[in-house]
């Protein structure tokens, strides 16, 4: 009887756990059907079917005139369902297929094709690899092969199309057009993105293993929106030029980079942008967009910004003397020096600029602002140089101009930052400041967008942004554009005297490592307009670190020479002709014949006959610079100005 018990109850223990299991999975089965079961059939839905992104076709860029920049090309990824084609159809055309798939694409043999294909509908695969990047002429090529030209539903053939970024001109302004990808995007494709990309739409796809996602039918739930087309401010022909004069420099100096920038004087927009940095097999492509980024110390183009302040506070004059001494000149203990390492001797502060001389320039900043030197960075900022541009493009590198308060401020911050130091800004900033001085003071933004479209209709036009209406007064505008013309009439750049068209500019040289020892590094610029009479353009060229030579007068200024002649002789120009009469009959009033021994104030020369004025003034042994032809219209000096035999006197004809 005890050995019963004994048996029952280890039944007993077996049974009650089974039954309770029983019950567990009993409830369970009861909870999925009635409870969980819809949630988790929508679950398995959609493990095995998504909806899916289609990606819209991405916007065009083009240049201003009219040419494709950046382009989305469409390429086909093809798979093969064999399981969906007939059994008669698959097996009478598999031979002919797979004979047509070895001669496009040639990685195998037909008999390996045909294998794999018959071994893919006997292991019932349904996404059976075909080809990827394809072009459109190899879709329709192979849209015509056995058994996939029985159409879309009876072929088997399953099309899905990517698009990829192309630019059509090579790699013209590549940086500026930039690039999207998923974790950065840079140039007008980031900046404008939310135009360029469009709206994607949806797609429902079926899972079928391996990660692999089959379309569920040919139709879209959601077609697409495709985004805006841009076109931008770049003339290609322009950036043709632009691209090519800063190349050969780069190359005949071996230089580490450089960019050069055109920009239209009036509205801002850049023409043309050009940033190259050389490779390890010394090469050059467009490595960094340096004209927008890179902030450094500008040198002797800034001096333009120092005698703007000592015109506009009355402190100083075309002619005001200044004595350059040996071009050596101690202050605080510290040695300014002029290239050249003998000065200019006694001259005058126009002479000095446009001899490009820091101890000329220095000088005369020390003498008026040295208790003052607030007045001076004020001056400055009321030019509005400390400000980023803001430019639609990001990465812009930050300007600097140091404030008195500043832990950095010495005592010989104020010399050096006339001439260039202690002070930074990238290209695109110095060149908003000398178009500013093209385009009678007005200071405008940047801009690279003329306007966005839509199926070639317009959406949107990008106005001009002003960023300061008047930089100065207008006297001391005259005097700025004066000074320029000068630097290559008598200057630094005399090398474009005789240029085809008038060009105004400064020249820029610095010393890039000066507080270390050994091998020095330069950078070379020029900043200037053309032509000088109606400036259109505004430019701008700086390469960093040439071998060699290392002046902005023989780096620099001559791409900056070679894009204004080339775009000038490629432009139409307004012919101003003289009057037949203009040299042979004069009338009364023309005859005014200038006494140099008793010329000692400028007379009022407005009106004359120009070539008669010119011949009569440098008799009396002046200077005279002239443009135009006809009568004077403007002058320079002014009426009544006292005079000096070493005066330069300007005049306009027309």
């Amino acid at each position: 009887m005890s050995e019963n018990k004994a048996i029952l109850s280890r039944a007993f223990l077996v049974f009650v756990p089974l039954a309770l299991l029983a019950v567990l999975i009993f409830t369970k089965l009861l909870s999925i059907q009635f409870i969980e079961g819809e949630a988790l059939r929508e679950r398995a839905q959609k493990e095995v079917v998504r909806e899916m992104n289609i990606p819209a076709e991405r916007g065009n860029i083009y240049s201003s005139d009219g040419k494709l920049l950046a382009t989305s090309v469409p390429v086909y990824n093809l798979h093969f369902d064999p399981v969906t084609v007939e059994e008669d159809l698959f097996f009478e055309e598999v031979s002919a297929l797979s004979k047509s798939l070895a001669a496009k694409f040639k990685d195998r043999t037909w008999a390996s094709w045909k294998n794999e294909l018959i071994k893919a509908r006997n292991q019932d695969q349904r996404y059976f690899p075909i080809g990827k990047d394809l072009s459109y002429l190899d879709l329709q090529e192979i849209k015509s092969f056995p058994i996939f030209n029985a159409g879309r539903f009876k072929g088997g053939l399953i099309i899905e199309q990517e698009n990829y970024r192309k630019m059509p001109l090579g790699k013209i302004a590549e940086r500026t057009i930039g690039r999207e990808r998923k974790s950065f995007a840079t140039g007008l494709e980031g900046a404008y993105s939310a135009y360029l990309k469009g709206k994607d739409g949806k797609r429902l796809k079926q899972k079928i293993g391996n990660q692999n996602w089959k379309p569920l039918n040919d139709q879209n739930e959601e077609e697409p929106e495709n985004g805006l087309d841009l076109i931008c401010t770049i003339d290609s022909r322009m950036q043709d030029i632009v691209h090519n004069a800063l190349l050969s420099s780069l190359e005949t100096y071996q230089a580490d980079h450089g960019c050069a920038v055109l920009m239209d004087v009036k509205t801002g927009a850049i023409k043309a942008i050009s940033n190259l940095g050389i490779t390890k097999n010394g090469t050059y492509f467009e490595k960094r967009n340096y004209a927008v980024w890179e902030s450094t110390e500008p040198g002797s183009t800034f001096k333009l910004a120092a005698v703007l302040a000592l015109f506009e506070d009355g402190y100083a004059d075309l002619n005001t003397p200044v004595d350059t001494e040996n071009g050596i000149y101690e202050y605080k203990s510290s040695l300014i020096k002029d290239s050249n390492g003998k000065g200019y001797g006694k001259t005058n502060l126009r002479e000095a600029f446009e001899k490009s001389s820091n101890v000329g320039i220095a000088k005369t900043i020390i003498d008026h602002y040295a208790n003052q030197p607030q007045k001076f960075i004020d001056r400055l900022y009321s030019i509005g140089l400390h400000q980023s541009l803001d430019l639609a493009i990001k990465g812009e590198g930050k300007p600097r101009i140091p404030k008195t308060s500043d832990a950095d401020w010495s005592a010989i911050s104020l010399p050096w930052i006339s001439f260039g130091y202690q002070v930074s800004f990238t290209p695109m900033q110095l060149l908003t400041f000398y178009n500013a001085v093209a385009n009678d003071g007005i200071m405008v933004k940047p801009r690279f967008l003329e306007e966005i479209q839509s199926h070639g209709r317009s959406v949107e036009k990008i106005e001009t942004e002003v960023l300061n209406p008047a930089i100065c007064s207008p006297e001391t505008l005259e005097k700025l554009q004066i000074l320029l013309k000068g630097v290559v009439q008598d200057g630094t750049a005399q090398s474009g005297k005789y240029s085809i068209c008038g060009l105004a500019g400064k020249t820029g040289t610095c010393q890039l490592n000066y507080w270390k020892q050994g091998t020095k590094d330069y950078q070379a610029s020029f900043a200037g307009y053309f032509p000088t009479d109606n400036p259109q353009y505004s430019c701008i060229v700086v390469v960093n670190k040439p071998q060699g030579s290392y002046y902005g007068s023989t780096v620099a200024f001559p791409v900056f020479k070679t894009i204004a002649e080339n775009i000038y002789r490629n432009s139409p120009q307004e012919v101003n002709t003289a009057p037949a009469n203009s040299f042979t009959s004069l009338s009364a009033g023309d005859i005014q014949i200038i006494d140099p021994e008793k010329l000692k104030a400028m007379p009022n020369l407005k009106g004359r006959n120009g070539y008669q004025v010119l011949s009569e003034l440098e008799n009396a042994g002046f200077k005279v610079r002239i443009s135009g032809n006809g009568k004077v219209q403007w002058q320079y000096p002014s009426a009544g100005t006292e005079l000096s035999t070493e005066q330069l006197i300007e005049l306009k004809l027309g």
